[in-house]
């Protein structure tokens, strides 16, 4: 079977609501590991809320200074909301790079993921965040198995 798919493109302006994090294995010397879990809101072509727990490695920077930290994290996203007037939630798989204040992010919309309006959704995001209020861009296809060529 054939599924017909249309990419689309979509922006949003995001924003961290709060941050919790905790190392759990941070041996003097050694790169810290964390686990972070923070809400996040969305405003424009896609509006809703999130929930992300991410896991980070920290090799370089000065912890009571974060935007001086440099390391690599790994990540799950569940979005909920309202995108090109479907209404659902897609979980996207994230992974990124912290250095010079910037938090830069891919990721990709985890197969099956989709729900409600939101099923079968597929595509990647892209981000890069340097304050707790950025800019996101979506490209995406909604599968529709009902369409057979």
């Amino acid at each position: 079977m054939i599924r017909s798919q249309l990419r689309k493109t979509a922006g949003a302006t995001v924003t961290a609501t709060s941050w919790s994090e905790a190392h759990y294995d941070a041996p003097d010397g050694q790169p810290a590991l964390a686990q972070a879990e923070f809400p996040l809101t969305y405003q424009g072509d896609l509006v809703g809320s999130s929930t992300t727990r991410m896991l980070l490695a920290y090799t370089g920077g000065d912890p009571a200074r974060p935007e001086t930290l440099v390391g690599d994290y790994v990540g799950f996203e569940r979005i909920t909301g309202t995108l090109d007037g479907r209404t659902g939630s897609f979980v996207v798989q994230l992974e990124g790079r912290h250095e010079g204040g910037v938090a830069r992010t891919r990721g990709r919309i985890v197969a099956g993921s989709g729900t409600g309006e939101l099923a079968g959704i597929v595509g990647e995001l892209e981000s890069e965040a340097g304050d707790t209020t950025y800019q996101v861009r979506l490209s995406y296809a909604i599968e529709d198995p009902e369409v057979h060529h």
